[in-house]
């Protein structure tokens, strides 16, 4: 099965990646289609909203790297400060209750039974 994205479809209209993250991107595509495809096997090869989660959590990834290891970080430039704090550090692709509805991914628990056959 392919990946929903390629690194080119991840650059495209976001920004060109150094040699190391495009490695990185490309292991994160095929993790996060891999994650995609296991939660919903019947899932079409061109679906365009996997398209576009594979995309925002390799993107979101791949934002957040630089600051692995840290829960917060601080930049100062001249007399201007920008901090913020990590949402989820140490974790690389994350999924979020959005994704799992555009697609259509429950995530409440299904009943299952056996009757001993």
């Amino acid at each position: 099965m392919a990946d929903f994205v390629d690194v080119t479809g991840l650059m495209r209209g976001w920004r060109q990646l150094s040699a190391t993250e495009t490695i990185w991107a490309e292991q994160l595509i095929a993790s996060a289609s891999k994650w995609i495809r296991k939660h919903k096997p019947t899932i079409d090869d061109d679906d365009l909203d996997a398209r576009f989660v594979v995309i925002e959590v390799v993107r979101a990834a791949l934002t957040a790297a630089k600051h692995a290891g840290h829960v917060s970080y601080t930049k100062t430039v001249g007399g201007v400060t920008r901090s913020g704090t990590l949402v989820n550090p140490g974790r690389s692709l994350v999924f979020t209750p959005y994704h799992y509805q555009l697609l259509s991914i429950s995530q409440s628990a299904t009943p299952s039974w056996t009757f001993g056959d």
